[in-house]
């Protein structure tokens, strides 16, 4: 089950990380909000309902984990090594395991 995020919900996503909306990040918010919903889905083992009148506490966990970790690639946080020599940088392409905290009360075992 695919998620496409409504105007207003990546309005709320920007919003929860105390950001201003700008064209740019509402792009880049739009882009990676369904890519984010599918792993943040993947690592719990759970499906998220995110339509209207679906449980508020599963969607507010998916909305927050969703803006940490489009925050975390916006901002390249993920920021390994630097060196200076030749200028080169290094960056990790995981999401810490802090930003999915929002979701660990879902997540099921799966054997």
């Amino acid at each position: 089950m695919s998620w496409t995020p409504t105007k207003d919900e990546i309005n709320g996503i920007i919003a929860l990380n105390g950001e201003k909306t700008t064209a740019k990040r509402v792009d880049h918010y739009t882009t990676l909000a369904p890519v984010i919903y599918d792993v943040g889905c993947s690592w719990a083992n759970n499906i998220f309902d995110m339509s209207e009148g679906a449980d508020r506490q599963k969607q507010s966990a998916m909305k927050l984990f969703i803006a940490k970790a489009c925050q975390y690639f916006e901002l390249k946080i993920g920021l390994v090594s630097r060196s200076m020599g030749t200028i080169a940088y290094s960056y990790s392409d995981e999401i810490p395991a802090t930003v999915y905290k929002p979701l660990k009360p879902y997540r099921k075992l799966r054997w």
